[in-house]
C-alpha cells in the first residue's frame, strides 16, 4: 500500500510534520474496513473521529463527505479491493492534520473457521481514564501487551479493570456466550465501544437474540460456552481458547449464527 493522503495531498512520500501529533501522540484515528473496494460503515467511524476531536480539543474541519472522497482516492490509487484504512487527525502547529493511509487485511475465512487463542493480561485498565474511551494516538500500552501476548502463541490479550471485571481486548471488544445468552462488557468498564460491537448489539437485539452489558468476572469468561471478539478489520471472529480454557466452535454454534446474520445484513465479502 504506497500511496497515502495528507491534507488532501496524494503521495507516496508525505512530509512527517514535527507537530504534538508526531512528537506526542496528541491525536485520534479510525481504522475502517476496506471490502470490495468500499469503506465499511463510514458514518459510523466518522462520527466517533468527530466526539474523540471534541474530547481531545482537535479541530476536525473537513467535511466527512470530503474524507470520504479522499478514501475512495486512496483506495483507487492502491488498487484496494480488501483491506484497511486508517484516517489520523493530530495536533498540528496552526491547524490540525489529517493522514489517511491503507494497509492489508491479514484476517481470514480460514482464521474464522479455527478461532484465534487469546490470553488475560496482567495489565490492569484503568476505566476512570480520559483516554479509555476514545481511539486515540496513544496505544503504546496496548502493542507492547500485545506483542508480550503473541510472543506466547496468542492473538490477543484481553483486560480487566481496576473492580477485577473483564473490559476489552488489546485491539478488540469481547463477547461471551452462556445458554443462549450473550454478554459483553458494559461501557464503563474500561473499554472503547467499537463500531463492530455496536453493530453485533444492534443486530442482537433486532432478531432477538437475548444480549446484556454488564460487569462480568474471570469466573464467568471461563464458565462460557462461546466466547468471540470483534473489531472492524477481523468483524466476528470466534475465540477457541483463553489462556488454558478451550471453547467450541464451528458452523452449529450461536457465534457461526451472529456472523452469518452480520454477513447478510452487511457483509461484502
Amino acid at each position: 500500500m504506497d500511496y497515502v493522503s495528507y491534507n488532501g495531498e496524494i503521495s507516496k512520500k508525505p512530509q512527517i510534520p514535527l507537530d504534538q501529533g508526531f512528537l506526542y501522540g496528541y491525536g485520534v484515528f479510525e481504522t475502517i474496513n476496506v471490502a470490495q473496494g468500499n469503506p465499511v460503515f463510514f458514518n459510523d467511524h466518522m462520527e466517533r473521529l468527530k466526539q474523540s476531536a471534541l474530547v481531545m480539543g482537535l479541530k476536525l474541519t473537513i467535511h466527512p463527505e470530503q474524507i470520504r472522497s479522499e478514501c475512495q482516492q486512496i483506495i483507487a490509487k492502491n488498487a484496494m479491493i480488501r483491506g484497511g484504512l486508517r484516517v489520523t487527525l493530530s495536533k498540528g502547529v496552526k491547524a490540525d492534520n489529517l493522514l489517511i493511509t491503507a494497509r492489508e487485511n491479514h484476517y481470514t475465512r480460514q482464521m474464522f473457521e479455527r478461532g484465534l487463542k487469546i490470553c488475560t493480561a496482567d495489565t490492569i485498565r484503568n476505566e476512570t481514564s480520559r483516554l479509555v474511551s476514545i481511539k486515540s494516538n496513544n496505544y503504546l500500552e496496548n502493542l507492547l501487551i500485545l506483542n508480550e501476548a503473541k510472543a506466547r502463541g496468542f492473538s490477543e490479550a484481553i483486560f480487566y479493570n481496576t473492580q477485577g471485571h473483564l473490559a476489552e481486548g488489546c485491539m478488540t471488544n469481547l463477547f461471551l456466550i452462556k445458554n443462549g445468552i450473550v454478554y459483553t462488557p458494559a461501557s464503563d468498564c474500561g473499554l472503547l465501544a467499537g463500531i463492530v460491537r455496536n453493530r453485533v448489539i444492534e443486530l442482537l437485539k433486532a432478531n432477538h437474540i437475548p444480549i446484556a452489558e454488564g460487569y462480568y468476572t474471570k469466573d464467568q469468561l471461563l464458565a462460557a460456552d462461546e466466547v468471540f471478539i470483534t473489531n472492524s478489520l477481523m468483524e466476528i471472529m470466534p475465540v477457541n481458547q483463553v489462556d488454558e480454557r478451550c471453547y467450541g466452535i464451528g458452523p452449529e454454534t450461536l457465534t457461526a449464527r451472529i456472523d452469518g446474520l452480520f454477513q447478510q445484513a452487511w457483509g461484502q465479502r
